[in-house]
């Protein structure tokens, strides 16, 4: 429990609910500042424990604390961190063992002075882990026993009477997101390796790359330059994909991007429309030579933008100068990404 003796109380002396709402964000945010300020030495050797190969974390906390404890752990684990949330309480009954091989132990606790952390800390160094804790008061009981103390600056509460967690509880979460993210950056965390670790959701599917829903070189239309324009007609026209490639050799050889062209269902059109010597026409006479091509490891998001500044359904994709696909505007909105189109800049 909390030392209420080491909080700074004092009365009402907010006019409205809009000045006690702006007190709290004001104070949080100052409080924000003062802790950025105040990182130093003990913050980064947590973070380079944190952001080790062999990490194991376990992080604990009471009542808010505990709250914040619980989203520290799960964002280290959805950012591939070995980490595990611990309940003192449930711990001081047998839980502990969840910790005999930590690494790391994060101890969030506003007073510094929570009984069941002060009980567990011995236990948590001799299973060989070092201590973090994050406090609003240096030399709190839970400093002597930790290896490192981060601290919040926080030494009173926003808002009505100045009593419930507010500046001490926004001011512990961020300092633990930043945790997270300073150990991600001594880690050299990827987004593909965000995205592997998040398989559904807006998150996953907005860090998926062109490779992951494009049509492969073997599969696609194919044309060779001279094919009669009936030829073109039924390529283009079959398995409903509207376009085809033209080039001398198999797609599946991966022939240069540059010496490949493209027609689409519209450049067909407007062979039609102008009717003289539609007959004669073949496939490099109505061709787009040299076609706009996104990399295969460029995001999906990039290729839905640059099909509707540039009003096409599909771009051809290569790697290496290569090429090793096509991707349709189709496949992209089928996966949902969460963004508007603006079907006014489409074909």
């Amino acid at each position: 429990m909390d030392d209420l003796s080491r909080h700074t109380l004092a009365p009402a002396s907010l006019a409205t609910p809009l000045d006690a709402a702006r007190e709290v964000l004001n104070e949080a945010a100052t409080c924000l500042g003062a802790a950025a300020t105040a990182l130093g030495p003990d913050f980064l050797a947590t973070a380079e424990a944190l952001g080790a190969p062999e990490s194991r974390t376990v992080v604990l906390g009471v009542g808010k604390s505990g709250h914040i404890a619980t989203k520290f752990v799960a964002s280290l684990v959805s950012t591939g961190h070995r980490a595990a949330f611990i309940h003192p309480q449930e711990a001081l009954h047998g839980d502990l063992g969840q910790a005999r091989d930590a690494t790391l132990a994060v101890l969030l606790t506003h007073s510094g002075a929570t009984d069941e952390l002060r009980i567990l800390t011995p236990y948590l160094k001799d299973f060989g882990a070092r201590i973090a804790t994050i406090t609003a008061f240096r030399d709190c009981l839970l400093a002597e026993h930790s290896d490192w103390v981060i601290e919040t600056k926080v030494k009173a509460e926003a808002g009505l009477h100045r009593l419930a967690p507010t500046s001490s509880s926004t001011t512990t979460l961020s300092l633990c997101d930043a945790l997270m993210t300073a150990s991600l950056t001594i880690r050299g965390f990827t987004p593909e390796q965000f995205r592997c670790l998040h398989p559904g959701g807006l998150l996953g599917r907005g860090l998926m790359t062109v490779r992951d829903v494009m049509l492969e070189a073997s599969t696609l239309p194919w044309l060779k330059p001279g094919s009669s324009i009936w030829e073109v007609l039924d390529v283009v026209t079959t398995g409903a994909r509207g376009f085809a490639v033209v080039c001398e050799a198999d797609p599946a050889t991966a022939p240069p991007v540059g010496s490949v062209g493209v027609i689409s269902d519209g450049d067909i059109r407007r062979a039609l429309a102008d009717r003289s010597g539609f007959d004669a026409l073949t496939a490099d006479s109505i061709m787009t030579a040299s076609p706009m091509a996104i990399a295969t490891d460029a995001l999906m998001f990039d290729a839905l933008r640059l099909m509707e500044e540039n009003r096409f359904t599909f771009l051809v994709c290569e790697d290496g100068g290569r090429l090793r696909g096509a991707v349709h505007m189709h496949e992209i909105l089928a996966r949902d990404l969460g963004v508007p189109v603006r079907r006014d800049r489409l074909p």
